[in-house]
């Protein structure tokens, strides 16, 4: 998953059409930024009505102005207004093309707007400032990954993780790069490793479980999609997953039940219908939609 410390994580479909999260990494320290560092940074919560708020621009107030551009490019980040973020983001990079966690950002932000080319740019750009960003190329992994090659991928990541060995995303992540190859065994290692670092990180327990399942172990992937759940019962990830659990198993009440976890009824009902499709001819499923409709 593209971990981002400010919260915001992207979903992907892997090949046996279990979620798959990914995290990218955003680096943001106000008071360190200026001078080219970076540290994680946990963006203040402002009320949505402060997004369009115009910063002051006297002529001594550059580096107040660059702060408050990069702290509304976050706020549009994490309210997914992408193209908003990258508006200022791009405002403080015309301003200081080398602070590393504005870099981060666009990379971040880039890889949202699936310019994963841009992103990768971006991140290579921070790694000449600092080299030891282990960040960049967890999220030059998380980039390489979208465009195919899993193998770039995934020594992208274990150079993330030989930089900080408990880069708990990293481990997440490169998981998932395993399961494109289908090395289940490796997967299932990054994903536990992951969860020792930090238990609570439920993409990692999602993951796990689609790994569960793809083996056939369907009671073991259960329970990980019921432990991220137990720790984000919002996690709409582990909800879709579940509900395909049982839609696999032929229980479809149960799978409609799940899927209406995910948000309105309706929202559920499209997801329903969306996984129907792939079993044209179960006229149970099929009815069940109906009905509900």
């Amino acid at each position: 998953m593209l971990s981002l410390h400010n919260g915001v994580g992207i979903s992907r479909a892997s090949s046996y059409r279990s979620g798959v999260v990914d995290r990218t990494d955003v680096i943001y320290d106000g008071s360190s930024a200026v001078s080219g560092k970076a540290a994680v940074y946990g963006a203040k919560q402002e009320p949505a009505s402060s997004l369009g708020i115009v910063p002051h621009k006297g002529h001594d107030s550059l580096e107040v102005n660059e702060d408050m551009q990069l702290a509304l490019a976050h706020q549009w980040y994490k309210t997914a207004n992408f193209k908003q973020s990258l508006d200022h983001s791009n405002a403080v990079y015309d301003q200081n093309p080398r602070r590393t966690d504005n870099l981060l950002l666009l990379g971040a932000i880039y890889y949202q707007l699936h310019d994963y080319d841009m992103c990768i740019a971006k991140n290579e750009e921070a790694l000449r400032i600092g080299p030891r960003f282990a960040e960049c190329y967890g999220n030059m992994a998380n980039a390489w990954k979208e465009k195919g090659d899993s193998d770039v991928a995934i020594r992208y990541y274990m150079i993330a993780i030989e930089l900080r060995p408990n880069f708990a995303d990293a481990w997440s992540n490169l998981a998932t790069a395993y399961m494109r190859k289908r090395r289940f065994n490796e997967a299932a290692q990054c994903c536990r490793q992951a969860l020792q670092l930090n238990h609570h990180l439920v993409d990692a327990h999602s993951n796990l479980g689609n790994l569960m399942k793809a083996q056939g172990l369907v009671q073991e992937a259960y329970s990980c999609y019921l432990e991220a759940l137990r720790i984000q019962p919002t996690f709409a990830i582990a909800w879709s997953n579940l509900a395909g659990l049982f839609m696999d198993s032929g229980d479809l009440n149960r799978a409609l039940q799940y899927y209406k976890a995910l948000a309105t009824p309706q929202e559920a009902i499209v997801y329903y219908q969306q996984a129907v499709q792939t079993r044209p001819n179960n006229p149970i499923a099929l009815g069940k939609c109906c009905y509900t409709t």
